[in-house]
């Protein structure tokens, strides 16, 4: 992942666990209401998509493990990497920052400026880019 790609992770995690925990617990179901033409439209050839409710089931399933499989992979190297994180100001505006708090509020919660939050973001950003990039390096 690169830099913004791991700062977009961070800002979203809270929303991202919100959705993984929400789409394990609920059960698979139709999305969609399949509505039935009738009189001389059911005869007529359609443009669309074709109208096999288990084909759009099945597409909608798919698209779902897709999203749900990119959520998992950015959740996973957030949690993997934020070991990584040593200071323990740091430590803290990380927890913040995973449970949803902006940083605004944060400066606010812990007495400092929001430009010092926003350089420690920064700076937990860099080292855990740094991190995943020896991680990297380690494999090869």
């Amino acid at each position: 992942m690169n830099k913004m790609e791991i700062h977009e992770a961070l800002m979203n995690y809270k929303w991202m666990i919100n959705v993984l925990v929400t789409k394990r617990q609920e059960m698979t179901g139709a999305s969609q209401a399949m509505v039935s033409k009738y009189g001389i439209e059911a005869t007529l050839p359609s443009d669309s998509t074709p109208s096999d409710p288990v084909y759009s089931e099945m597409l909608r399933i798919e698209r779902y493990d897709k999203n749900t499989k990119n959520l998992q992979r950015k959740v996973s190297f957030i949690q993997r990497h934020s070991a990584g994180i040593t200071d323990i100001k740091d430590q803290i505006i990380l927890d913040e920052l995973l449970n949803g708090k902006t940083l605004r509020r944060i400066s606010r919660e812990h007495h400092l400026s929001v430009a010092a939050v926003k350089r420690r973001k920064d700076h937990i950003i860099e080292e855990m880019y740094l991190n995943a990039e020896g991680e990297q390096y380690v494999q090869t």
